[in-house]
């Protein structure tokens, strides 16, 4: 069934900025947008944002190194993002005449948070809308006043994808990183009156079928993971739009996990000196005491806050397993890890079906790492895995 599409005006970013798509002086926003600018697509959010730049400048010997700019400006953005599924549409409709667009491509190839711009001199970074509605690299055409003006989420997504491409050659990172397209449209017009030009800024980061948190890249190991838990709604991200894949995942994190994926069933009282009602973990701390999946302390507490490791990961989803029907025996051989000593021994059996079924992954050093704490990537690599290894229905 096709899902319904919600047309929304995107949602101003920032008051002053400085212009870096064009060689200008401060840009100022309108008092009255001089033209429209709309988006439809079948799923989109607009989240308030932080966002750090990295200016790069491109010098005379073709490379390009952080610009010199001066130390009292602020590349830290704080502004509304429109995050949007790949089959969005945007109409832009100039109101007035001398209107031109353009836009920018924030590339984070090197995955450190900060966004690469480019300054290309001679040879513009940016892409611009013609007249007759092409996207083509650097100009500064004024458009129609009245016409509506068409781009596709997909062209911009697939101009990003070459602009990326050609950073990482220019920047060279360690490691690249593939990101989400974040692009900025920049919808420009100098007022004939004071003779300043007054900037509308736009934020867009596109997504595919689905808008999962901006802190998973797309060439991330752990990303189908993450997305099919948010889809069956084993978890929830953060009030930022993020997901926080490297978080350290805790008891009362687990429980709740746990208790969701199990079908978020009633149950007695927690009976834990460190749980009241009113905690947010109550029921599902409850529940996985009640089924015996998570166990307290001598004392009688939770410790709902403390960090779980990756062999207390896997001897709680061993005796989930059980709790499901399913025998979490293996023979698998963990001699030829580094640390398999490291293993405790009442997780030893449960950490050879975990390795075997793939729920924990061995590191590149060829280590298990029994002793680290789990991180809420892990967990969700963890539970696909459960789904799919071992053909599970929960």
């Amino acid at each position: 069934m096709n899902r319904l599409k919600r047309w929304t005006a995107a949602a101003l970013a920032c008051g002053l900025t400085l212009s870096l798509s064009i060689a200008s002086a401060l840009a100022l926003t309108p008092a009255e947008p001089f033209a429209d600018f709309r988006i439809d697509a079948s799923a989109m959010e607009v989240p308030d944002r932080t966002i750090s730049i990295d200016w790069y400048r491109r010098g005379e010997d073709g490379s390009f190194r952080p610009a010199d700019v001066a130390a009292d400006y602020d590349y830290t953005l704080n502004c509304k993002v429109n995050r949007i599924t790949g089959d969005a549409t945007l109409y832009i409709q100039p109101k007035a005449e001398g209107v031109w667009v353009t836009v920018d491509y924030l590339t984070n190839v090197n995955g450190d948070g900060l966004y690469e711009l480019l300054d290309g001199g001679n040879e513009p970074a940016w892409d611009s809308l013609t007249a007759q509605g092409n996207l083509v690299q650097g100009g500064n055409e004024a458009l129609s006043p009245g016409q509506t003006y068409i781009l596709s989420a997909e062209a911009l997504a697939a101009r990003f994808d070459e602009t990326e491409k050609a950073r990482v050659q220019l920047l060279e990172p360690e490691a690249a990183v593939t990101s989400w397209p974040l692009c900025r449209v920049t919808l420009s017009r100098t007022d004939p009156a004071d003779g300043r030009t007054y900037e509308q800024l736009y934020y867009l980061e596109i997504y595919g079928n689905e808008l999962i948190p901006w802190d998973i890249p797309r060439s991330a190991p752990y990303r189908d993971a993450v997305e099919y838990g948010l889809t069956c709604g084993w978890f929830t991200g953060m009030d930022d739009g993020s997901f926080g894949p490297g978080l350290p995942l805790n008891r009362a994190q687990l429980a709740q996990v746990l208790w969701t994926v199990g079908g978020s069933q009633a149950a007695g009282g927690a009976g834990f000196i460190d749980v009241s009602p009113d905690d947010w973990f109550y029921q599902a701390v409850s529940w996985c005491g009640q089924e015996n999946l998570i166990a307290g302390y001598e004392d009688g507490s939770f410790l709902p806050d403390a960090s779980l490791t990756r062999e207390q990961l896997a001897s709680i989803l061993a005796r989930y397993a059980k709790h499901t029907g399913i025998n979490p025996l293996s023979a698998a051989d963990l001699s030829r890890y580094e640390d398999c000593g490291e293993i405790s021994s009442w997780a030893y059996d449960s950490m050879r079906w975990a390795v075997s079924n793939r729920l924990l992954s061995p590191a590149a050093d060829n280590t298990l790492r029994p002793g680290d704490t789990v991180t809420r990537a892990e967990l969700a690599q963890a539970l696909y895995a459960y789904r799919t290894s071992l053909n599970s229905t929960w």
